[in-house]
């Protein structure tokens, strides 16, 4: 895994999903946005209860070396709504002037997400709210996987970023078309760190490789996937905001784990 450097990202169309969970209280918004050099991300949020609210939310930004940027909180009243520039907080963009966006609301909130470059918005997200509850779980891996291609007219990026307070620990596997694991690579993120990989400075272009990126890690994550054409214009941008599996700890027989 390494850093993402900011030549990949110039004139990027981005898009986004969001991770949400859900209490009693309080509704904990997880994603990633992007303010590299060249690029724009705008966030519109809204009350859409019928009560007014003096800090309806708390947005904060993190860098890919997970270091806090900003924390800003707003007031809403009843069915209001704002807009947020991004690269309004971040003093000089860099090569890490993109990773982690939480946001937390203390009402109904939605959210949309304006992305594009400094000549034009090229991409507008309604963010939907999901929940995963794994209340009960001893959960070992959060599993998350992409397909990728390393040909010769395509690319792929891949971008991991930890959103939560605590180290996490994982491993990345590269398997071919065939089933064939072709590589892998463990990693650490600490709190609020994000890092990229990216398949062609492991594999030749020639060898024609793709197929499926199983990422596994011991806590939730934040996984964006980045296609590319053969000159490094990019083509689409997914971000992988739910599990396909949840690796449990069982029980053996006896009662013993």
């Amino acid at each position: 895994m390494k850093q993402r450097y900011v030549s990949w990202f110039v004139g990027f169309v981005l898009i986004l999903s969001l991770s949400v969970s859900v209490t009693a209280a309080t509704r904990t918004f997880t994603t990633y946005y992007s303010c590299l050099p060249g690029t724009v991300t705008a966030v519109v949020l809204t009350n859409a209860s019928a009560y007014d609210a003096e800090q309806a939310f708390t947005l904060t930004l993190y860098d890919a070396e997970g270091t806090l940027l900003q924390v800003i909180t707003r007031g809403l009243d009843s069915y209001q709504s704002i807009v947020l520039f991004l690269n309004d907080f971040v003093e000089e963009a860099n090569e890490f002037s993109w990773g982690s966006l939480n946001i937390e609301a203390n009402l109904l909130l939605q959210a949309g997400l304006w992305l594009g470059t400094e000549a034009a918005w090229v991409s507008v997200i309604n963010l939907q709210a999901q929940s995963l509850s794994t209340e009960g779980l001893d959960v070992v891996y959060y599993c998350h996987g992409s397909n990728f291609a390393n040909t010769e007219n395509r690319r792929t990026g891949i971008g991991v970023i930890n959103p939560g307070d605590d180290t996490i620990a994982g491993t990345v596997y590269v398997y071919d078309a065939s089933g064939e694991l072709q590589n892998y690579s463990d990693f650490a993120l600490s709190p609020h760190r994000s890092a990229y990989f990216k398949p062609e400075t492991v594999f030749p272009i020639d060898k024609e490789l793709w197929g499926l990126i199983d990422i596994r890690a011991n806590a939730p994550i934040v996984v964006v996937s980045e296609y590319y054409d053969a000159e490094g214009r990019l083509l689409d941008v997914d971000v992988i905001d739910s599990v396909y599996f949840l690796q449990v700890q069982q029980e053996e027989e006896g009662g013993n784990s």
